[in-house]
């Protein structure tokens, strides 16, 4: 029988149970943590709900004589991020990429966090842990590979309301917050040389009314303007694809003419480039 206590960063995932026995979580009965849809490589993600919410989503409730089963929406987001940290010094280097989103997206254009470090204790020593908590962002998820025909806002919200007014309201309301939010990345290139991730599924979520969030806070990558294609701490090519996924906002739902000249998309999106990095999207994907 194996007895060796398992570092929680090299779970998988990590059931309610095993949650609540964490030395930095409180066992409390007014909350219930769950295990998001979302989690990812660089984080356990978990939703925060209350007990109550997740008794009426398993029980029901009597709503005009009707059993209803509303599903439980989470009060927060919790991540537990997997990194390694030496000190505290590395930890408040990853903290500062955080700040930098806030700075240059606002917090019109990403999942608000508070970030916080804990000390681990579940391997038998001392250990630091950057945790967050973050805003649940409830909408659609923007696909950049799932975009077909210029009519593809008008599709993805349309199922939310059958009001053709209110639906063109909102569909305006969303491509002029996606022209901002590509505004202030190239701007947050040309300052910084950093760029979040764009490409994970399920990294841009558009809300009913409009708005659109960076979900993924946890992964911003160095652009280096030269032939090298960066890889990020997983393997994955996330710069260049980051970029991919700008110009497939501009081009396919701004309707923007990409210019051949632009230096970022001329680098990046050279078809030999883009033959470099398939092939190590492949590699990676053979490798999870």
């Amino acid at each position: 029988m194996n007895n060796t206590i398992k570092d929680i960063r090299d779970r998988p995932y990590l059931t309610e149970s095993e949650i609540l026995k964490l030395n930095f979580i409180n066992d409390s009965s007014n909350y219930i943590f769950r295990k998001y849809y979302r989690s990812g490589l660089r984080s356990h993600v978990l939703e925060i709900l209350t007990a109550t919410d997740v008794l009426k989503e398993t029980q029901g409730e009597i709503k005009q004589g009707v059993r209803m089963f509303p599903r439980a929406k989470p009060k927060k987001i919790l991540r537990i991020l997997r990194n390694r940290f030496k000190n505290k010094k590395a930890v408040f280097q990853e903290i500062k990429k955080y700040h930098l989103l806030l700075k240059f997206l606002g917090p019109e254009y990403i999942a608000e966090s508070e970030e916080f470090i804990v000390d681990y204790t579940g391997t038998g020593k001392n250990q630091i842990i950057l945790c967050g908590l973050q805003e649940y962002v409830e909408g659609e998820i923007l696909d950049p590979w799932g975009i077909c025909g210029k009519n593809f806002l008008s599709a993805l919200f349309k199922s939310t309301t059958c009001n053709n007014y209110k639906l063109s309201a909102i569909v305006k309301k969303a491509r002029v917050n996606i022209a901002t939010f590509v505004k202030r990345i190239r701007h947050m290139i040309a300052e910084t040389g950093y760029i979040p991730d764009l490409a994970g599924f399920g990294n841009l979520i558009l809300t009913l009314d409009g708005n659109l969030k960076l979900v993924d806070i946890n992964n911003i990558v160095k652009i280096k303007l030269n032939d090298s294609i960066p890889i990020d701490d997983k393997g994955y090519p996330s710069c260049d694809v980051s970029v991919e996924v700008l110009s497939i906002l501009e081009k396919d739902i701004l309707q923007k003419n990409i210019k051949i000249d632009d230096p970022l998309y001329n680098l990046f999106l050279s078809p030999l480039r883009k033959v470099k990095v398939k092939t190590l999207e492949k590699k990676f994907y053979r490798n999870l």
